[in-house]
């Protein structure tokens, strides 16, 4: 079980918030239009901190990477412009939550698997989806950090990940429970796997599926529970359980989750 170590001073806090608020400003600033909406949280975490926003894809084009002081890497020169769009808010947001725990904001290249590298001072993730992005960082490399942002699913789509992402258990969960309707926690557990495989990668170097994690109560108090249902590594056991906290707020849910080293190698 993760525990939250306590929280940061209310002074620390305050300037970390401070701080932060005018990278917010600035980055919102030097993208003509391109963000919107970018707001931060500090978790509770010691030296993490997280940053959420919209951005407009009408409003790209390739001179925003120069504008921000960002590198555009020549893997991405033959993509569409969306995919270029979503690695800019990316690295951006990124960026902006680096300076705001006080790092240096080097470049995070492409690593394995399409993961980003971090510097070697820090831990962080990164999502987007749909005009949505989100980066949560630790100013820790020991830590390892997960994030995921999901439109909330209906339809054939909310079909499609009930089918993938869940179990017989876990659907019959979702059915009964009374606390979500069926399309946000049918969302909410596809987007917490998400975040735990991001969570969890660097540690298993390897790809596992939907299947190695399960949902086995009901979320409460913007936390929710998963649990490994198979060994994926020695230093990741089954029956191990990580606690994802979330928000679901304009149509879209936010996963984040913090790991320690003491938590992968129970």
């Amino acid at each position: 079980m993760i525990k939250m170590r306590p929280r940061l001073g209310r002074q620390r806090r305050q300037d970390m918030t401070a701080f932060a608020d005018l990278e917010l400003i600035a980055l919102s600033a030097r993208s003509r239009g391109f963000f919107t909406d970018v707001e931060l949280h500090v978790p509770g975490l010691p030296n993490a901190i997280l940053v959420r926003g919209r951005f407009d894809l009408e409003s790209y084009t390739d001179d925003l990477f120069n504008l921000l002081a960002l590198h555009c890497p020549a893997s991405l020169s033959a993509a569409v412009a969306v995919r270029r769009a979503e690695f800019l808010a990316g690295r951006a947001m990124a960026h902006a939550a680096l300076r705001a725990l006080g790092q240096a904001a080097a470049e995070i290249p492409i690593g394995l698997g399409g993961a980003p590298l971090w510097p070697s001072s820090s831990a962080g993730s990164i999502s987007h989806t749909r005009g949505h992005c989100a980066c949560f960082a630790i100013a820790n490399a020991n830590w390892r950090a997960g994030v995921d942002v999901e439109a909330l699913a209906s339809g054939h789509a909310l079909d499609a990940i009930l089918n993938m992402t869940t179990n017989e258990d876990e659907r019959a969960l979702i059915a009964r429970q009374v606390v979500l309707s069926p399309d946000r926690l049918a969302s909410l557990v596809f987007s917490a796997k998400e975040t735990l495989f991001k969570a969890l990668y660097p540690v298993a170097r390897r790809f596992f599926g939907f299947d190695c994690a399960e949902l086995r109560r009901t979320p409460r108090n913007g936390q929710l529970r998963l649990h490994l249902t198979q060994t994926i590594c020695p230093e990741l056991l089954e029956g191990q359980h990580y606690d994802i906290r979330f928000s679901i707020a304009a149509g879209h849910v936010l996963t984040w989750l913090a790991v320690t080293p003491q938590h992968m190698s129970m």
